[in-house]
């Protein structure tokens, strides 16, 4: 939900107000089931949380994210200065489902760093993940580009690492063997004129 709320909704008004004509069906799901929705022919195209490595699908990169720790005002001093991933650790942590293309990024770069993550809570939406950091459950990762209402407005604080997560894309994906239809490639196009 957190990508068609905060990345696709601008480019889905522009589109809509240029082809009225074409209805538009909206489905949110974790990338893994969007791939599987691909492939069984129920959706033309969608917009994933990347990697995806997958040989059947065409991928295409449409902006990078940031992954990054953010806390309420009861934790508030871990932002004042750059902390140690294992630090952070010692918190209540709050991450998405493991289902989740973008929990799954998060959980192999701690792997690589030596840290089975075994958060207190586990959440469906991004939108949770900021609130429960708001009302003080503990640190929940973000995407950063999608919190900045919170940042900005100080109901969230950014919490540095001294090692930082590596950013990621979110992209279009759609089948190698299916041709997209007109309206898809019409709105692929919007979204890549910026």
């Amino acid at each position: 939900m957190h990508i068609s709320k905060y990345y696709l909704l601008p480019y889905l008004e522009k589109f809509h107000s240029n082809s009225s004509n074409i209805k538009l069906k909206i489905i949110n799901r974790t990338t893994p089931e969007l791939c599987r929705m691909l492939k069984s022919g129920e959706i033309d195209i969608a917009v994933c949380n990347l990697p995806v490595r997958d040989s059947a699908l065409e991928i295409q990169k449409c902006i990078d994210v940031h992954d990054i720790f953010v806390c309420g005002e009861k934790y508030k001093h871990l932002s004042e200065k750059p902390r140690a991933i294992e630090e952070i650790m010692k918190e209540p942590v709050i991450l998405l489902e493991r289902k989740s293309n973008s929990r799954q990024y998060i959980d192999r770069f701690f792997q690589t760093k030596g840290i089975r993550l075994q958060p207190e809570i586990e959440l469906g939406s991004h939108e949770l993940l900021l609130e429960f950091a708001k009302f003080n459950f503990g640190v929940s990762c973000v995407i950063e580009e999608f919190s900045q209402e919170h940042l900005t407005t100080k109901t969230l604080y950014k919490i540095k690492l001294t090692d930082e997560i590596p950013k990621r894309s979110i992209g279009f994906c759609f089948l190698k063997s299916v041709s997209l239809s007109a309206a898809a490639r019409k709105f692929v196009s919007i979204t890549l004129e910026e």
